[in-house]
């Protein structure tokens, strides 16, 4: 799947999204791979809805505005009756790669490389979860080892109609700008797809936004792929246990912090260990999608 909608990037980024070369990604902690998991150790979930389509897009973001190279990974949109999602790809995979394993009883060495591919694919910890009947997202966090919830009303953007027609991943295309939380954006939509949503907190288009970006192009979203969600394809979240409620503002702020100062943030808060001194972080640039 994920080879077929790569293959359709370049269609879909003709029509004005930027692409960035990419940044590697820090490898992840090896497990036991002689140890059987068993459904007692999956993650009890939520379930909000069952998810009937699935919009992906490829995210881009330059966290150095004055850098040209940027992250780009995959994330998907989970369109149900009541409820969507918007996520990275990769943490959706590596849940259901979980699950399947425990259900299997399988060893970690028996889906290891899977789940390390799915892992890989991941790079952000935000999830939103859409509860349209009440108007209201979920939305989910990490921050090192702490883990976020807060919740906030839908977003209504003032969307301006805009001239210029174009074609993304073989949908004709109209064109609109609106400015969201300190930024001013150019999307594109497709009436052929009649939901009004998007990726991130985008939405309120009549169709679903192909394309959104920018104007200084360091967070872009490109629609690579769109198709009826497979059985079994749930919108959830899972069990919030120890968990921290906060707001967007409170986590901005906090997110800001870690960036700037890395070092205040280690396995020390639970265990103190003397020897984490020596281990020096440096400070990361921070250019959050939310100005405000």
């Amino acid at each position: 799947m994920i080879r077929l909608l790569l293959h359709t990037l370049l269609l879909a980024i003709g029509m004005g999204c930027l692409s960035l070369p990419a940044t590697g990604l820090a490898p992840k902690a090896d497990i036991d791979p002689s140890r059987v998991y068993a459904p007692s150790d999956s993650t009890p979930t939520n379930i909000f809805d069952h998810a009937l389509y699935r919009a992906y897009y490829l995210k881009q973001y330059r966290d150095d505005p004055t850098d040209p190279q940027a992250y780009h990974w995959m994330q998907i949109l989970q369109i149900g009756r009541s409820h969507q999602a918007f996520l990275d790809y990769g943490e959706l995979r590596r849940d259901s790669i979980w699950r399947a394993a425990a259900r299997g009883r399988k060893s970690y060495g028996e889906f290891r490389a899977e789940s390390r591919a799915a892992a890989d694919d991941t790079f952000s910890h935000l999830k939103l979860i859409f509860d349209r009947s009440k108007g209201m997202i979920n939305a989910h966090d990490a921050i090192f080892l702490s883990k976020y919830h807060y919740t906030e009303p839908i977003p209504q953007l003032q969307w301006t109609m805009a001239w210029g027609d174009s074609t993304v991943l073989g949908y004709p295309c109209h064109k609109a700008t609106t400015r969201f939380r300190g930024r001013d954006y150019i999307a594109w939509y497709t009436e052929e797809i009649p939901f009004p949503y998007g990726p991130f907190k985008f939405g309120g288009l009549p169709g679903l936004i192909t394309c959104i970006y920018d104007t200084k192009r360091e967070h872009i979203y490109t629609l690579v792929g769109f198709e009826k969600a497979p059985s079994e394809d749930y919108i959830y979240e899972n069990v919030r246990r120890g968990w921290f409620e906060t707001t967007r503002e409170v986590l901005a702020k906090q997110q800001k912090y870690f960036h700037e100062q890395p070092n205040l943030f280690t396995p020390d808060i639970l265990t103190p260990d003397p020897r984490n001194k020596a281990i020096k972080r440096k400070s990361k640039p921070y250019n959050p999608i939310e100005l405000e």
